[in-house]
């Protein structure tokens, strides 16, 4: 084979398989969680790239059937060794709310108010409360919509329970809905500073009766 030849081919052959790599791995969501009841018509269906799931509680285990809570760890990490976040920690969260049990769901006493297609969402998961504020639209920006606070912790027995000085007067504080919201100091939840890649974009957020669905695609960017 030609000199010349040979090395176009060893090029083309190395730009073949470092293409994968460039394609932009956008991530797109289609989710319905019913806040209040037990409903089998919850789901969380989504994609990173070319790889599409669609998932769903399995009643029989009480975990997810495809596999959402290991699998979008692909999502929300930028590579599995650095394990830089690439969007706000309380996402993850509210996605598996999806696939998850009433009583998994009740136990972060989720809160969802609307005012016109506003939507605002609060839930408390170990130790850490998580507020979501659309836009007046209903739409959610992943760089600037979530916040957090830490509100508690595991207790000796390590069981995860609220500080003291956020408990509403009266309340329990093993019981997330005694959360005295009024009390907290919000700070940004976002993406990591230092990620390698990370998303961009909006989420649209709707709220009827007791049932929150999200969809929308996120855009890839990277360094």
């Amino acid at each position: 084979m030609n000199k010349l030849v040979k090395v176009a081919s060893l090029a083309l052959v190395a730009a073949l398989v470092a293409a994968p790599a460039l394609v932009a791995q956008d991530f797109t969501v289609d989710y319905r969680a019913n806040l209040l009841a037990a409903d089998t018509g919850n789901y969380f269906n989504w994609t990173l790239g070319s790889k599409t799931v669609k998932d769903k509680l399995d009643a029989a285990t009480g975990a997810s059937l495809a596999k959402s809570t290991e699998e979008m760890n692909a999502v929300r990490y930028d590579t599995p060794t650095a394990k830089k976040a690439t969007m706000p920690g309380g996402l993850r969260s509210i996605f598996l709310y999806g696939v998850a049990t009433l009583d998994a769901i009740k136990a972060d006493s989720p809160i969802a108010t609307v005012n016109g297609k506003q939507v605002t969402v609060t839930y408390v998961h170990r130790g850490t409360v998580y507020k979501f504020v659309t836009d007046k639209d209903g739409n959610l920006d992943v760089l600037t919509g979530v916040s957090k606070a830490s509100v508690g912790g595991q207790n000796a027995d390590k069981v995860f329970e609220l500080k003291s000085e956020f408990v509403k007067k009266g309340g329990n504080k093993l019981n997330m809905a005694d959360l005295d919201l009024t009390k907290v100091t919000f700070a940004p939840d976002a993406k990591a500073a230092d990620a390698s890649r990370w998303y961009t974009g909006k989420l649209a957020f709707a709220y009827d009766k007791g049932v929150l669905t999200i969809k929308g695609t996120l855009k890839e960017t990277k360094k």
